[in-house]
């Protein structure tokens, strides 16, 4: 029979596992501009990225979209944005466990509109088709940027 912290440790991992399920059937079920396979499969074919660039998913949600750019772009910078707790803990895992010692892939858990975002090259968006005016607003000005490329779905 094991004892006391032993018991504890096993509740606390099932937890934790149960968590985790349910947040991915969540988030899969929940998630409002998923880009889906096809389409990032496009996306990566029309990207003309070069090295030394910075790319930016502005809401990247499960990271999908910056850990595929990171795979094919050996030399781009990959920086997701993601203020959803669900979302972030399934990035970070998926970080974790494609680019565990990465320092040219993150994932920030940041309101990417409070961001620094002046040396980004590309940024990617994918919020689907009902934006709020503010971010319709903070759109327009990333596209008034010079040498800066917004790539939309």
């Amino acid at each position: 029979m094991p004892n006391g912290l032993a018991l504890a440790s096993l509740i606390l991992i099932a937890a934790l596992v149960l968590s985790y399920v349910i947040t991915l059937l969540l988030s899969l079920v929940l998630s409002p501009g998923h880009t889906k396979r096809k389409e990032l499969k496009k996306i990566l074919d029309n990207l003309e990225l070069k090295g030394g660039d910075t790319f930016v998913d502005l809401g990247c949600g499960d990271g999908r979209v910056v850990f595929g750019v990171a795979k094919k772009f050996k030399n781009v910078k990959c920086i997701g944005y993601e203020i959803s707790p669900i979302q972030l803990m399934i990035a970070n895992l998926s970080k974790i466990l494609c680019f565990p010692f990465s320092n040219r892939v993150q994932i920030i858990p940041k309101d990417f509109t409070k961001a620094d975002l002046s040396d980004v090259d590309v940024f990617y968006i994918n919020w689907g088709s009902n934006v709020p005016l503010r971010l319709k607003k903070f759109r327009k000005g990333l596209k008034k940027e010079k040498d800066v490329r917004v790539v939309e779905l």
